[in-house]
């Protein structure tokens, strides 16, 4: 009886030390997961992308007597954006604002100059012949990711409003965009008479 009693306390021994290795490993595979989790929560839910980058920056000589000037660039964002601000030193210009070039909407005046003529020779001709454009600010231009978006002459553009001094050929002027998501970017833009060859 003793015997087996004994046999019995041995097996519960070898049972125990086999669920404690048991428990240990399974301890430790959690422990392992844990880290895996861990590991995985704690990574980056983004990717790093690249800088907005700029080509092609030029911003066009004024005369003398001019107060204002402009500025432009193409602008090419990683991921969607929008530019909604731009400066410079206040010694250059007492204003900067985001403007684009648009046609001016024909008045009532202008429809009863057309008559029939006007409507048979359809809305792209008539505003060809008698359009005319202007400037207004905007707050923003939209940059979809990855799209080359063009400020140029007679679109989108950075206007100079109050020049301190005329924009002369051979400066160059740091204009500080900013953006929605990327912040503020400054940039050196060249004074020059035309824009520069692609």
């Amino acid at each position: 009886m003793k015997h087996h009693t004994a046999h019995q306390t041995s097996v519960r021994r070898v049972a125990a030390a086999l669920l404690a290795v048991g428990a240990l490993t399974a301890f430790s595979a959690c422990g392992d997961d844990d880290e895996a989790v861990a590991t995985t929560t704690a990574a980056p839910t983004t990717v790093a992308s690249a800088e907005v980058t700029f080509a092609g920056q030029w911003a066009r000589t004024s005369p003398s007597m001019a107060t204002m000037g402009a500025a432009y660039v193409t602008i090419t964002s990683p991921i969607d954006d929008k530019l909604v601000g731009a400066s410079l030193d206040a010694g250059i210009a007492a204003t900067v604002e985001i403007h684009e070039t648009v046609m001016v909407e024909a008045t009532d005046d202008t429809m009863a100059m057309g008559g029939d003529t006007t409507m048979a020779m359809g809305s792209d001709t008539t505003m060809d012949m008698g359009g005319e454009m202007t400037m207004r600010p905007v707050e923003f231009i939209e940059l979809p990711a990855g799209v080359a978006v063009e400020l140029k002459p007679g679109g989108y553009h950075i206007m100079l409003i109050d020049l301190v001094a005329p924009l002369e050929v051979g400066t160059t002027l740091q204009l500080t965009l900013t953006f929605e998501n990327a912040g503020a970017i400054t940039i050196d833009v060249p004074v020059l008479d035309e824009a520069p060859a692609p």
